[in-house]
């Protein structure tokens, strides 16, 4: 059964009433255990959560199309999400005189300098996915008017990394591999601080696989932090498909856990 969690966050969105205040479907057996979550998409609806911003939020962050619930794959429950990127995908100017492309889900810009946030999702990269030396993010926290993202987390030419960037600091965390056609869980840590007191931790089915501590914010950006899952890379002439399940932003590891909704795990055949 499906129930209904109904989400609370009091932090605003830029220039608009709060996006926490929404309802969202919730895989089998969560009901008991929602203590502790702000965000949930178990992408078990016929579309994805309110909180989600639209494709077309600021400069674009997917066009029609690039978004879909599929019974393909499914960490949890009956569905999950595909997020397929193609050449000229909400195009715009990249670093160093390249273009770049994206199929992004935002889940909305909150007010957190100075606070924690934890955010967790499951991914599958399918068996077919095309390995190519070109860079693509596939999860990501920024800082608005902050141009780099504070954290990326890269799959490059089967290179699995996670760069954390902030006040001219930068670090390069290399990754367990990202297995093809296998369903695998994230959890992220995140205390976006300006001082050396900032923090961030990555967890990869169940284990730390990453912790950096310094600044993760700028005092003189807007105190507006947001999470991104999908797909921005450089232009590539191929398209490139991931799915994502059990998205969730809460309060502590075991709130967001994607572990706390398996109810199956149906994965590439």
């Amino acid at each position: 059964m499906i129930g209904l969690l109904t989400c609370f966050w009091s932090a605003r969105t830029e220039a608009e009433e709060p996006r926490g205040a929404t309802s969202s479907a919730v895989g089998a057996g969560a009901q008991a255990n929602a203590a502790g979550l702000r965000l949930y998409d178990g992408f078990e609806g016929n579309t994805v959560a309110g909180f989600w911003l639209p494709g077309n939020y600021g400069s674009g962050l997917y066009v029609p199309g690039a978004i879909k619930l599929t019974t393909n794959y499914a960490r949890s429950g009956r569905q999950a999400v595909q997020i397929t990127v193609k050449e000229g995908n909400v195009d715009a100017a990249g670093d160093a005189g390249t273009r770049v492309e994206r199929s992004e889900l935002d889940s909305g810009h909150f007010n957190l300098l100075g606070e924690e946030a934890w955010y967790a999702f499951s991914v599958l990269v399918p068996k077919d996915f095309p390995i190519v030396d070109n860079r693509l993010v596939i999860s990501s926290c920024k800082q608005s008017d902050v141009s780099r993202p504070l954290t990326a987390q890269r799959f490059r030419n089967g290179k699995h990394t996670l760069t954390v960037e902030s006040q001219g600091r930068k670090r390069e965390f290399r990754l367990p591999k990202l297995p093809l056609g296998k369903w695998v869980d994230f959890v992220c840590h995140a205390r976006y601080s300006p001082s050396e007191d900032g923090l961030f931790e990555l967890w990869m089915d169940g284990r730390r696989v990453a912790s950096y501590t310094g600044p993760l914010a700028d005092p003189v950006n807007k105190n507006a932090f947001y999470h991104k899952i999908g797909l921005y890379r450089d232009r590539w002439k191929d398209p490139m498909t991931i799915y994502f399940d059990n998205y969730a932003m809460g309060n502590s590891y075991e709130s967001v856990d994607p572990a706390r909704f398996e109810t199956n795990q149906k994965a590439a055949q």
